[in-house]
């Protein structure tokens, strides 16, 4: 089995033993359940048939701790939260916030203004403001956990403000159409000068022209997740740390449409590499990009970025520009994969990274090797090992 560990800084998850592909098939998929609430808090309950008929009349008598449960169906509605430490759940379903025509403080469908404060199982859709950026949920209180969400058809999908001391954490959710075509860039998830931003086990896609996911924590851990385009995507970067800073990129999946209009998949420190101590880590992904002259990462800082044991597939081309201690990598034609058109970016077995993985030099301190491959959009499994460790983000199994 498995022993999570959540150490201040370090968010991931160390297998007690090495799992053979039996053990692991085996091993219920990963994925968001609703776990019990912290006890003694005040429970309210919002739906048609309760007497909150609506998020946003929750909002109005909620006080601190408290559990605010939303029956299935469709809100057309807006809120700004204000209470610390609120944990906000859709029940028997997921309800559907759609954006009115004014949205909250003139930002997002809903605003969330406390600290310590969970959401899980909400889906936000609509949301747009004069000013462009009207977001699904704009955070702007310290520490914010995202569960099992979805975020779609919005300008922003998740936009959060500059916070050295707050962490934000998106597990379990997805991010679909985020955009605005327009002269500015608009994103499925935005996350502003925080000082730990955790993404894993989501699924975002389909950025319109924006980025799949912006980033400009102090550090940012990119886990197990899909960030892959639709086959006519217009998304930008896949993955933009636009102010450097600590990064672990572990695990992922990235795949980048023909019809991108920037041939950059991940880029670190393009907008300032010296706001923060930079340390980039890309480590056991696999990138598939379906256009032609691809730069896979781009490194704007002066460090060198730990580049280590991915697939680069698809196109051909540059690896990694800008100073890289790279190794353990391999470009990879499409006929080495399993079945890209469906979505399959598993190597076959003939594929020259199976077993290749190699040790990461001494000084790195982030976990050298991954605990999870990502099966499905949302859903992670336990990632086994078949003989010595393969590289990229999945493990082959006979």
């Amino acid at each position: 089995m498995a022993v999570i560990v959540l150490a201040c800084g370090i968010s991931w998850v160390a297998p007690a033993k090495t799992l053979t592909c039996q053990e692991a098939a085996a091993t219920p998929a990963l994925r968001w359940t609703a776990s019990p609430y912290p006890p003694s808090r005040r429970v309210l309950h919002v739906g048609p048939t309760r007497e909150l008929k609506s998020p946003s009349a929750a909002a109005r008598v909620a006080r601190d701790d408290d559990i605010v449960e939303i029956d299935a169906g469709e809100y057309t509605d807006t809120a700004v939260w204000r209470q610390n430490g609120l944990w906000v759940r859709g029940m028997n379903g997921r309800p559907h916030l759609k954006a009115p025509p004014k949205l909250a403080e003139g930002k997002a469908i809903w605003v969330i203004s406390g600290r310590d404060v969970t959401i899980e199982n909400l889906e936000f859709s609509g949301a747009r403001v004069p000013s462009r950026n009207g977001a699904g949920i704009r955070a702007q209180g310290r520490n914010l956990t995202v569960r099992a969400s979805y975020f779609h058809d919005n300008e922003m999908g998740l936009l959060t403000n500059h916070d050295a001391d707050s962490t934000i954490t998106i597990e379990f959710s997805e991010f679909a159409a985020n955009g605005f075509e327009g002269e500015r860039f608009h994103h499925n998830i935005y996350v502003g000068r925080v000082g730990l931003f955790v993404l894993r086990h989501s699924y975002s896609r389909g950025a319109i022209r924006g980025h799949m996911v912006k980033s400009r924590a102090k550090r940012s851990e990119i886990l197990y997740n899909r960030l892959e385009d639709d086959a006519t995507g217009t998304s930008s970067f896949e993955l933009d740390l636009s102010e450097g800073g600590e990064a672990l990129v572990l695990g992922n999946l990235i795949v980048q449409a023909a019809t991108s209009p920037n041939r950059t998949m991940v880029s670190y420190a393009a907008e300032n590499a010296t706001r923060w101590e930079n340390r980039l880590t890309v480590a056991f992904n696999t990138f598939y990009s379906w256009g032609t002259n691809v730069v896979f990462i781009s490194n704007r800082s002066t460090s060198d970025a730990l580049v280590i044991n991915n697939v680069f597939g698809g196109s051909v081309g540059l690896t990694v520009r800008g100073p890289a201690a790279a190794q353990g990598n391999r470009l990879a034609g499409p006929s080495e994969f399993v079945d890209p058109t469906s979505g399959n970016y598993r190597l076959r077995a003939v594929g020259r990274g199976i077993d290749a993985a190699q040790d990461p030099p001494e000084g790195w301190t982030d976990p050298p090797a991954p605990a999870f491959e990502p099966i499905a959009p949302m859903q992670s499994r336990l990632r086994p090992t078949h003989g010595h460790r393969d590289i990229g983000a999945f493990e082959w199994c006979p």
